[in-house]
């Protein structure tokens, strides 16, 4: 399938793709589905949003959300980049990424870089023009919790030791919770 029948849209504006969305995201890091609605349902024309990758036929490739980065406003983090198992390895990952990275400069031209964070996708993301930075704070920001509050916030992050040397996440899966290394990547736009 080649790129110009491929299509970036934003997911709250395709609301008949949520229960596909759902579908693909559990398949590759199961999680409460009210948990991801929610999740889902945040998508807006400003920050943050969702966005769905679509070949012909409207079929759903892939996914990826994006939102701010704390106290950076010249950027945002994508998270959630995800494509359907059965079509991995035919370039839908970098197609969604370009376009991804087309959109935001177009849309938002202040937006100057782009962080993500894998576990596994390092070597992907450098081939799409990522390299390696340091570890950034990367607070759910759009949450309701942090309107009004970001003084405090930033205040109280700023009382805290830096480390610069803990790039894990702690993730809970199940009853069970694991650190997994994460390494944290950047690109200007």
């Amino acid at each position: 399938m080649s790129s110009s029948t491929l299509r970036l849209l934003p997911l709250h504006e395709n609301r008949d793709f949520y229960e596909h969305v759902l579908e693909l995201l559990n398949d590759e890091w199961p999680q409460s589905k009210t948990i991801r609605m929610r999740r889902l349902e945040r998508s807006c024309n400003d920050l943050p949003l969702s966005y769905i990758l679509l070949g012909d036929q409207n079929q759903l490739i892939g996914y990826c959300y994006v939102d701010r980065m704390f106290n950076e406003e010249q950027s945002v983090i994508v998270e959630s980049v995800c494509i359907q198992r059965n079509l991995r390895g035919h370039g839908y990952g970098k197609i969604l990424m370009k376009f991804l990275e087309d959109h935001l400069r177009e849309r938002m031209p202040k937006i100057e870089w782009i962080y993500l964070t894998t576990t596994d996708k390092r070597h992907f993301y450098e081939k799409c023009g990522y390299e390696e930075t340091s570890a950034r704070v990367r607070l759910n920001i759009s949450s309701k919790l942090f309107n009004g509050n970001e003084q405090a916030l930033k205040n109280l992050l700023a009382s805290q030791p830096s480390s610069n040397t803990d790039s894990h996440v702690i993730l809970q899966k199940g009853s069970t919770i694991q650190r997994i290394q994460t390494v944290w990547m950047k690109k200007q736009i």
